[in-house]
């Protein structure tokens, strides 16, 4: 489904081309106010994709036929990766380039139909990336339950590293050689 762009301006000036060669895909809410995924597609004729998930955020303007600077560094991650099918997915599916953007009341910042299509994404890919910075306090359960559902899925989940506060790190101020690791499942 095409993003109705005329009904909901998440903000943000960037918006990039996608590289040569990159299919593109996006699912949006009928209102277009979320976003739950996004898919970018390389893969050789003849050859089985391989997949993986990053969960950022939550997403900005990135659409099937555009990028945003954050879904750009990530598939430039995965592409170095060696995989050719990058899928995006966030913690907060509500469209926003500024974190202060995002709605406070939690049951608004997240759609019903965010965590199934997570999910979804999680079982394609052959491992998930937990890639959402630090998110306010008000949004921890909706963190914790997002990751009890990836978690569920048996997909290893990683990072590029963890910030203070235990969230794993936004992957656009970090090297192109960041190492990935584990990432610390709670209890």
């Amino acid at each position: 489904m095409a993003a109705p762009e005329d009904r909901h301006d998440p903000g943000g000036k960037v918006r990039l081309r996608l590289p040569e060669g990159v299919q593109g895909e996006a699912v949006f809410s009928d209102c277009g106010r979320y976003r739950q995924a996004l898919v970018r597609d390389w893969t050789p004729p003849g050859r089985a994709p391989r997949a993986v998930l990053f969960v950022g955020m939550n997403p900005s303007v990135a659409a099937a036929e555009v990028s945003d600077p954050t879904c750009h560094r990530e598939l430039t991650f995965a592409r170095d990766w060696g995989f050719t099918r990058y899928l995006k997915g966030n913690m907060l599916d509500w469209r926003a380039t500024s974190p202060g953007d995002i709605p406070p009341d939690p049951a608004q910042a997240r759609s019903p139909a965010n965590i199934a299509a997570l999910v979804d994404m999680a079982r394609e890919a052959e491992m998930v990336v937990m890639a959402y910075g630090k998110l306010h306090q008000r949004f921890a359960p909706l963190v914790a339950e997002t990751v009890a559902a990836l978690a569920a899925t048996g997909r290893p989940l990683r990072c590029l590293g963890l910030n203070k506060d235990g969230s794993a790190k936004h992957p656009l101020y970090l090297r192109k050689d960041t190492p990935l690791s584990d990432f610390p499942l709670p209890g």
